[in-house]
């Protein structure tokens, strides 16, 4: 008995990870349409709750995101509005909107589709939906698409589409890999960055203007990441700069990523840009398969937001996280000069 209890061990335990690689981590969903989301605090690093920077970026605050809704998850990016709420894009054709108060609870969630995301001719590769863009002036939005690779742009109310576009420097991106980026600048013209990788560079474009209508002119670049990363998202800030959320997976480190900043040069066909990284996030730390990033103002102050992408999966969560930048120095304020006899 005591020789054969060691070998029923082993079974069990080979039987209990077949189960888990089977199952591949995917949760057990059960038919809900809440429109509730549950939010809980959570701590930046475990192992020192008293730390509160991450190399140039202050630490605010984190949560976890719950929902019973059989959609909620799988956030692949997000977007501020000017009313102080959020939206996020599921990569199945999900939006996910909700205000934050107090940093205490949500208000007025929702979790829709977006129109024409349903039905039975339309199959995940025409919602693979991986960025989104919202101008507040015109009150649009843009979402870009990576298998079918288009842009498609939303009325303000999300009720309806308003135009779609199939660039054709678009058309030979990698299925799967395409435009993972979609950021809208303050002069109207946008960046695209494609998830895949080229020579450890990705495909991106410059519109000339709104990618949807006819006439915008297209300039393909090339943007080179950290070394073992890959973009997830990107936005302008106020001052101009571009902030670029890029994510990494390995073993047996898992998830970490990198924030950095791009001064907007002036692109040019077949150039380069780089941008500077300015934080990691790594474990210890709080971290996660980390997808979007939006920038709001509170004061002074210039916030970012990071969130995460759980793919659904049970070993994997819905991460908010606030920080804030560091202030620019004025290059407009002249330097202050000695006074007389000090």
């Amino acid at each position: 008995m005591g020789s054969g209890m060691p070998q029923k061990l082993k079974r069990l335990a080979l039987c209990m990870l077949l189960a888990v690689l089977v199952v591949g981590g995917v949760r057990t969903v059960y038919p809900s349409y809440s429109q509730d989301i549950a939010l809980r605090r959570l701590t930046l690093n475990p192992d020192d709750p008293a730390q509160r920077y991450v190399g140039a970026l202050a630490f605010i605050a984190a949560w976890e995101l719950h929902s019973r809704n059989e959609a909620f998850g799988g956030i692949s990016a997000l977007t501020a509005l000017k009313n102080g709420r959020f939206v996020g894009i599921g990569d199945a054709g999900i939006l996910i909107g909700f205000g934050l108060s107090n940093g205490s609870r949500l208000t007025r969630p929702f979790i829709v589709p977006l129109p024409n995301a349903q039905g039975p001719d339309i199959s995940y590769k025409d919602r693979d939906s991986e960025g989104i863009a919202y101008d507040p002036d015109s009150d649009q939005y843009w979402v870009g698409f990576e298998q079918r690779h288009a842009i498609r742009r939303y009325s303000g109310s999300l009720g309806r589409q308003t135009g779609i576009m199939r660039p054709r420097e678009m058309q030979n991106w990698p299925n799967n890999k395409g435009a993972e980026s979609i950021i809208r600048l303050k002069d109207g013209r946008f960046l695209v960055i494609a998830e895949s990788v080229d020579d450890r560079m990705h495909p991106a474009l410059l519109f000339s203007g709104d990618p949807v209508e006819r006439g915008t002119s297209i300039t393909s670049f090339k943007f080179r990441p950290p070394t073992g990363y890959r973009v997830t998202d990107g936005v302008q800030l106020p001052d101009g700069r571009i902030a670029i959320l890029n994510r990494s997976i390995g073993f047996p480190v898992g998830f970490s990523a990198k924030i950095s900043l791009l001064n907007l040069p002036n692109i040019s066909r077949d150039s380069i840009v780089s941008a500077k990284v300015i934080a990691s996030l790594a474990a210890p730390l709080l971290v996660d398969n980390m997808e979007g990033i939006a920038v709001t103002r509170e004061g002074q102050d210039t916030i970012l937001w990071l969130v995460s992408d759980n793919n659904f999966s049970i070993f994997q969560r819905t991460i908010l996280m606030k920080f804030r930048l560091p202030h620019q120095p004025d290059s407009k304020k002249p330097a202050a000069s000695t006074a007389p006899g000090l």
